[in-house]
């Protein structure tokens, strides 16, 4: 933008404000700081094309107009006003629209990882939010021929295979996930963003719920599962979705009939522990899936008891305590996407990408941090580092 449309820019902002019922604190927050929002506001400079599109959606306003005509390339689907809580995430939002933008290049480069298509599949459109994320988890396990009873052990390397990048990486202290879609001619890419701050059990059922969202093309620019969130449609079928994938009621069944009966602590401690060790979920959906069920009518008195007790306490009693801690370690340990890894340094190697988009994969932009992995990992020639 010249100095005329810089200007033209800012009135045209200052009058979306003035005309609208966000404040100012909102606009600092999607922008991420207030330098940002104050340079804007006054004309000081143009936006970027990212900072464009967020405010094209949170104003519904196309971001090209913003532009003055420039159209934005940023992948991210447009679809307008449907920005889902992305205040105080809009640098995560943007790293991972560098994910979305290298995972392309990549692939229209020949350098995709092999995928599971998934071309006839079809989640459950019913109007029950809690059967259709049930439905869904059922169909779902069945095209991916896995047994009732059988364990999601690697849910990350399973949702890759799917395509879907997944990155582990620190997130805001009341975000789970984000995920983020981008369209691609008739197809929607997405990356999702898992909180690795949160422990092992939040990690994968937050998954699972972000894979909901990608089955059931949920609409909006980005999704931002919150540790408080509106009780909507979609949110509720994204939670039967992973509660069901993970744990099955034909698994709890199974297991349950091996842990019968149930006429204490101890041997409840002994059955919830077991059900998270071996499927990966959390205590606190453990019990809510022994209460939803009913199965074996266990005393409710002592489901309480097991839901107020420490989850380090019931792992002792049930002898489970060494691999309780080996499970929890994992978390705060930041992890890009293999999937997204390996096709970045497969282009790299091949001279096709540059070192700024292997940073963005491997350390979060961070050149210093990327150039010290590749060098740890045998790499000498790093002409752009």
């Amino acid at each position: 933008m010249k100095g005329a449309s810089v200007q033209n820019f800012s009135e045209m902002l200052q009058t979306l404000v003035a005309d609208s019922s966000f404040t100012e604190r909102e606009l600092q927050e999607l922008l991420g700081s207030t330098d940002s929002m104050h340079e804007l506001l006054s004309g000081l400079r143009a936006p970027t094309l990212y900072e464009a599109t967020l405010l094209g959606a949170f104003f519904k306003v196309d971001p090209s107009v913003l532009m003055q005509g420039k159209s934005p390339s940023m992948g991210v689907s447009l679809r307008l006003g449907a920005v889902d809580g992305i205040s105080g995430v809009g640098a995560v939002v943007e790293h991972a629209t560098k994910l979305l933008s290298v995972d392309r290049i990549t692939r229209e480069w020949g350098f995709e990882e092999p995928v599971t298509d998934l071309p006839d599949f079809s989640p459950s459109r019913k109007w029950n939010y809690r059967q259709a994320g049930e439905n869904t988890a059922v169909r779902l396990r069945a095209y991916l021929d896995l047994e009732d009873t059988e364990p999601v052990a690697d849910l990350t390397g399973l949702v890759e295979s799917l395509g879907y990048p997944v990155e582990y990486r620190s997130l805001p202290n009341d975000v789970h996930g984000i995920s983020v879609p981008e369209v691609w001619g008739q197809q929607t890419a997405w990356v999702i963003l898992i909180n690795c701050n949160d422990n092992w059990a939040r990690q994968r059922f937050t998954l699972a719920h972000e894979l909901s969202h990608v089955l059931q093309g949920d609409a909006g620019q980005v999704i931002v599962d919150r540790a408080v969130t509106e009780d909507r449609g979609p949110e509720r079928i994204a939670d039967s979705f992973a509660r069901n994938f993970l744990l099955p009621e034909e698994a709890l069944e199974s297991i349950f009939s091996a842990h019968r009966p149930i006429r204490s602590h101890g041997q409840l401690a002994d059955l919830v522990t077991d059900v998270m060790l071996t499927y990966g979920v959390s205590r606190d959906a453990t019990v809510y899936a022994l209460r939803e069920t009913g199965i074996g009518s266990i005393d409710p008195n002592l489901l309480d008891s097991c839901a107020r007790a420490s989850v380090a306490d019931m792992m002792r009693i049930s002898g489970r305590q060494q691999q309780w801690l080996e499970m929890v370690e994992v978390a705060g340990r930041a992890l890009a996407s293999e999937r997204l890894t390996k096709q970045t340094l497969d282009a790299y190697g091949d001279g096709l990408t540059s070192f700024e988009a292997v940073a963005d994969v491997i350390a979060g932009g961070n050149l210093d941090r990327a150039e010290t992995l590749l060098r740890d990992a045998g790499w000498e020639d790093l002409a752009s580092a």
